[in-house]
């Protein structure tokens, strides 16, 4: 047990660091996990080995699991129940509203997902991952995770009703579920690193 509590140490003392939304002020609680867990270094250049690797330690680091993946994954999903009533009255409202006489279903989905993704980041920021980074670095990240699956969502989406005839209810419906585990696993690496749980700053703080 004690050298899988220094393994934590160690690799967190770097991980935060080199990814995630670390914040520049975490709080008396990242400092239990080292000065690295208070920075953020931002390299879109870096090489995909590289980001895998420290992905891969991270894991390790904070032990996360196959099962505490999918514990995880059905908490995003409960709270996304709600997020999704939520998204599709903004659909609803903005298909209604009709912004695109040629592109309607895709003009709506489009604003939702514009309007949605604060309220999105809002709770699984305060209820599904309680979460300690620096708000607005965690929301900067959110914002850039979810623009670009904005992008790829509304090409979908549009092949789906435009290409393949599907009832514009249900191609939401699909696009949704089709893109939930995607956004789940950036938006938690990302912009709520599991570095930076409350519980887990608690916890180092009991040691």
């Amino acid at each position: 047990m004690g050298k899988q509590r220094r393994l934590t140490r160690e690799n967190a003392k770097k991980i935060v660091s080199k990814t995630g939304a670390g914040a520049k002020k975490a709080g008396v609680g990242a400092k239990k996990i080292g000065s690295g867990a208070v920075k953020i270094a931002i390299a879109p250049g870096r090489k995909m080995k590289v980001r895998m690797g420290n992905l891969n330690d991270r894991m390790v680091a904070v032990k996360w699991t196959p099962k505490k993946m999918i514990n995880e994954y059905v908490k995003f999903n409960i709270v996304g129940i709600f997020n999704s009533i939520f998204a599709f009255i903004i659909y609803e409202l903005f298909y209604w509203i009709n912004l695109s006489d040629n592109y309607r279903p895709q003009a709506a989905w489009a604003a939702c997902i514009l309007i949605g993704q604060i309220e999105c980041h809002y709770t699984h920021y305060r209820f599904t991952f309680g979460s300690a980074a620096n708000y607005l670095q965690s929301l900067k990240w959110a914002a850039s995770i979810y623009s670009t699956i904005l992008v790829l969502s509304t090409i979908s989406f549009h092949i789906l009703v435009e290409e393949l005839l599907i009832y514009h209810r249900y191609a939401w419906a699909i696009n949704t579920v089709l893109f939930g585990f995607v956004n789940f696993a950036f938006l938690r690496w990302l912009a709520f690193p599991p570095e930076l749980d409350k519980s887990l700053l608690s916890a180092l703080e009991e040691e």
